[in-house]
């Protein structure tokens, strides 16, 4: 008895249809899987240019690749395996897996913990250099200035990393504070050590993001409160008012939520609600924001106190570590201005001669210290 054909051939139909099917799928842009969220852009079509052949190989490939209808569930495979099986970071370039469910990010972060990106002296002094000419600019406004330096996940968590994990003996913003300390001895807040005695309080950081939570900005704000009460005595700084903190026992979200790709990764986190808020969003004034910038409704936030009429008028030029204590100090100041200027935290000439704050507090990541520096702006 002869071999039916469609048997006989069974093998390579399904290899055809395999690869025949998701490409029609995809030149028609039938979306048989959801996209995954890799916390970047995609590339949602072809540039082509009749003049630059050259640029058009590369350019459809990658199209092809974040448009391929069979990607989705091709990284979920690739995440699982990865996971489950190996116990390791899909990819360990840009997330690491550390202990009791916490993950921390790579790359830079891992340079900076393992003293690689440790400063020179010449960066060093690059960064006297700026803060006095930053300082004479404040001092003839006659307005403090304030720099808070948000440490990475690592260096609060340290006891969480991989054992394997390459620590340095320094760390830079020790090294930093002790090379400023003499020309600028009021200037940096450094709320490493406050975290470390409160972590066993409460949880600080996300488990399944890089960023510290509303419980890390509840206590930097009450240290804020007590260095200004001692720099502004006459002034009124009222108590954080009474908070209401919200459990949710399933939060899916972050960074490395993403980067994992597993769908079901959760965490139990902490949000707040302030039952008698006496803050009010303001609004904006206006100012033009940075063009570009993938966050523009953040550039600029404000809030006017409904009842303090001597209180203090801060300026606060942040990164989205200023997120946290944002619900806080709206709370305790008389007006709150905060400005998000893409990672580039400048004096902002127009913001203070037009808002004309009592004080103005930088806070930005460890990460992005360098950004403080001209030549890397």
């Amino acid at each position: 008895m002869k071999e039916s054909k469609l048997i006989k051939y069974q093998l390579s139909i399904i290899f055809l249809l395999i690869i025949i099917i998701p490409a029609i799928g995809t030149i028609l842009g039938i979306d048989f899987f959801e996209r995954k969220d890799e916390n970047r852009a995609f590339k949602e079509s072809i540039n082509f240019n009749i003049k630059k052949l050259d640029n058009f190989p590369p350019h459809f490939n990658a199209y092809i690749n974040d448009n391929f209808i069979l990607r989705s569930p091709m990284l979920s495979v690739y995440h699982r395996i990865k996971f489950d099986i190996f116990k390791t970071s899909p990819y360990p370039e840009k997330a690491i897996i550390g202990k009791d469910g916490w993950m921390f990010k790579a790359g830079k972060e891992t340079d900076i913990m393992s003293g690689e990106l440790n400063f020179s002296t010449a960066t060093l002094d690059s960064f006297t250099n700026e803060w006095k000419e930053r300082k004479q600019y404040y001092e003839a406004l006659e307005i403090p200035v304030y720099w808070m330096i948000c440490p990475i996940k690592h260096r609060v968590y340290t006891e969480k990393l991989p054992n394997h994990y390459n620590i340095s003996e320094t760390s830079r913003i020790n090294v930093l504070k002790k090379h400023l300390e003499k020309d600028f001895p009021d200037l940096i807040i450094d709320p490493t050590d406050l975290l470390k005695s409160k972590k066993k309080e409460a949880k600080l950081y996300f488990k399944l993001d890089n960023h510290w939570n509303e419980r890390a900005g509840y206590y930097i704000t009450e240290q804020l409160i007590e260095k200004l009460r001692f720099k502004f005595p006459n002034k009124d700084i009222p108590n954080i008012p009474e908070i209401k903190w919200n459990i949710n026992e399933d939060f899916r979200s972050g960074f490395h939520h993403r980067v994992m790709g597993i769908d079901e990764l959760s965490e139990k986190i902490e949000t707040i609600t302030i039952p008698n808020s006496l803050a009010t969003e303001a609004e904006k004034y206006g100012f033009k924001g940075v063009d570009g910038f993938a966050y523009p409704w953040e550039f600029e936030n404000r809030f006017i106190h409904k009842t303090l009429n001597d209180g203090l008028r801060v300026l606060f030029i942040r990164d989205s570590f200023g997120g946290a204590i944002r619900p806080f100090v709206k709370e305790v100041f008389q007006e709150t201005l905060m400005i998000f200027d893409a990672w580039q935290y400048k004096i902002n000439e127009e913001v203070i001669d037009t808002f004309k704050p009592d004080v103005v507090i930088y806070i930005g990541l460890e990460t992005h210290i360098e950004s403080f520096l001209k030549e890397y702006n």
